[in-house]
């Protein structure tokens, strides 16, 4: 990069933003993420070397420093700084040791006055690793449990900490440390993002609130007069979304087949900026070619999102297939026990990355610090859990299809889709996930069908441990008016668990059983599974009732005409423990007087000394 080339700090971004692009450019990718932190912030005089030799940058507060230690800029035009170092042979393995161990990113510092950054520009957390390029040895089980969080922690947690703080204390009043506001930026989220962004392979990662807040941020990258085109069979939240809340922001909402790669090409228009799809869909699991959409939307300058939500990422990598962002509802396999709220986006782009993250700040709309711990802990058990879950779906599938009250099953494996539709997503997915979809061919048999489920929850969401049931039309996607809805109104989602497959395949046959009106083949004893136990003895046995005073008095006067008291009997007769209890308050009152003498007699030995 010559000297007169770079102009202004912010073209060394801009030029290895374009390299990153046009390939998988490890050492331009990870140049531009320095850049990107970096280009804002005074430079510091340096005296550069006319030497080649790769060199470690002398202050990390420098852009010219970084520029400097990868090829000794002398500031001629006819000096070896003159020339375009990615020319260089040697460009690469130069970049490496320049950026690789001369940045110290906890300790960068950004002036909070400057003449040519604009304060919405300054960074909100510390330089990320751009994992666009990356290629992780470890295989997907492994990267979901070996990530440091935190590597730069002192004291070296074994688990990323919960950094339950508002603020964090500054350098001096003119300058910005890696962090300042928890709304801005907590290292517990960079941790939570990072793993995020290393697991989908993107560029970088951001926490939301939700999945709703992760889908909203994702409409705010558009604006007013562009046109976003959106799968017919999308999630009823989405569609409440797209259809009473941005339109009027001004945005162009158009539902398409996105299965039908034609029918998306016809349909997009000079304002089309974006595509947004789901595959497998949400309830009916349609599978839409990624790759194929991606092509398309590029070929057109469009965007293309996927909500990912079914398909974690050890599952499918959308991005890796020409996707641009992938949305997640992290409420479900990322977190996977149903005890936390979040939603994720992650992009490949930079820009997309800037922009995204001024948007996570402004509006607000970041997770708390310790959803961001709960969601670290749930990944390490993803694969896990999603390896069990399909393994368990495969033999609900299985029971469905051979089931004669089964009109229909809907899901991406064999049985549940047609065999193009399977090729397709074999082709960019790994597995069929633990989602089915049916149908019963009656509103009222389903609906007596998920209420007589024990073991399956009759609830919204997916994605968890245990597993779950509902009818879309009256709950997910009630919200969707009838006359726009394109789901059968018999139809059931569910989502299958971790629990042992021969206890869920027992309690569909017998919510089928109770649901047509025989008597079920297989009944628990107490007929639920709700943990009361109510048939099982208690521990400790419950004391018996006090009888009325009334009744003791007719128990002693009816002993007494019998037989005359012994001594033994007397002193273990009930009226003993009430003689004790008329003396109580007195005892209690002469406890109290000797405490109080006590105390006056200590003070009065004090006063002598």
């Amino acid at each position: 990069m010559s000297a007169k080339a770079r102009g202004g700090e912010w073209d060394c971004w801009a030029e290895n933003t374009t390299k990153a692009r046009k390939g998988d450019d490890l050492s331009a990718r990870r140049l531009e993420n320095a850049c990107w932190r970096l280009w804002n912030m005074d430079k510091q005089s340096a005296s550069p070397s006319a030497s080649a030799t790769p060199k470690k940058i002398r202050s990390c507060g420098s852009l010219a420093n970084l520029v400097a230690a990868a090829g000794g800029d002398s500031g001629s035009e006819d000096g070896p700084g003159s020339q375009d170092l990615s020319q260089n042979p040697n460009f690469q393995e130069i970049l490496k040791v320049a950026i690789g161990g001369g940045i110290d990113f906890t300790t960068c510092r950004f002036p909070a006055k400057s003449d040519n950054v604009r304060y919405d520009d300054l960074p909100t957390f510390p330089l990320r690793p751009n994992f666009a390029a990356f290629r992780n040895s470890l295989h997907p089980a492994s990267e979901c449990v070996v990530f440091d969080g935190c590597p730069e922690d002192p004291y070296h947690p074994s688990n990323t900490p919960i950094y339950q703080t508002a603020t964090f204390v500054q350098p001096s009043c003119s300058e910005f440390g890696a962090y300042d506001y928890t709304r801005s930026g907590n290292p517990t989220r960079t941790a939570l993002e990072k793993h995020v962004a290393l697991l989908e392979q993107a560029a970088a990662a951001f926490a939301f609130a939700s999945g709703m807040a992760a889908l909203h941020t994702l409409m705010r990258l558009l604006r007013q007069g562009d046109e976003v085109l959106v799968n017919e069979d999308i999630y009823g939240g989405m569609h409440r979304l797209l259809t009473q809340d941005c339109i009027y922001s001004g945005l162009i909402v158009t539902f398409v087949d996105t299965t039908d790669l034609i029918a998306v090409e016809k349909a997009i228009s000079p304002r089309t900026k974006l595509i947004h799809t789901e595959s497998p869909s949400n309830p009916r699991m349609k599978i839409s070619d990624l790759r194929g959409l991606a092509e398309i939307a590029h070929r057109h300058g469009v965007l293309l999102s996927v909500d990912s939500t079914m398909m974690p990422p050890v599952i499918c990598k959308p991005l890796k297939l020409g996707a641009d962002i992938v949305i997640h509802s992290a409420t479900k396999f990322i977190s996977g026990h149903a005890d936390c709220m979040g939603g994720l986006v992650c992009v490949r782009d930079p820009e997309v990355a800037h922009r995204v993250a001024f948007l996570q700040n402004a509006e607000g709309t970041a997770l708390a610090p310790f959803e961001c711990f709960l969601f670290l802990r749930g990944i390490k058990t993803l694969h896990l859990r999603v390896t069990r879950a399909q393994e368990n779906a495969e033999q609900v599938a299985a029971f469905l299809l051979s089931h004669p009250k089964v009109t229909a099953a809907y899901f991406p494996g064999k049985g549940g889709c047609d065999a193009k539709s399977l090729a397709i997503h074999r082709s960019q997915a790994t597995g069929q996930g633990s989602m089915i979809s049916l149908t019963t061919g009656c509103v009222e048999f389903s609906r007596r069908f998920c209420d007589a489920c024990r073991i399956f929850k009759t609830t919204v969401s997916f994605g968890s441990v245990n597993s779950l049931c509902e009818m879309p039309c009256t709950m997910s996607h009630a919200s969707i008016p009838a006359d726009q809805r394109t789901l059968p109104d018999d139809l059931i989602r569910l989502s299958v668990g971790i629990e042992d497959v021969r206890d869920l395949i027992a309690d569909l046959s017998m919510a089928f059983d109770i649901a047509d009106g025989r008597p079920p083949k297989v009944m628990p004893v107490n007929g639920v599974y709700d943990s009361r136990f109510e048939d099982l003895p208690c521990v400790p046995s419950p004391a018996p009732a006090p009888r009325p005073r009334h009744q003791e008095e007719s128990t002693r006067a009816t002993s007494g005409a019998t037989s005359e008291p012994s001594e033994s009997s007397e002193a273990s007769a009930p009226t003993q423990p009430r003689r004790i209890a008329a003396f109580a308050p007195a005892l209690v009152l002469t406890a109290f007087s000797a405490t109080l003498a006590i105390a006056a007699w200590r003070g009065q030995r004090r006063l002598a000394r």
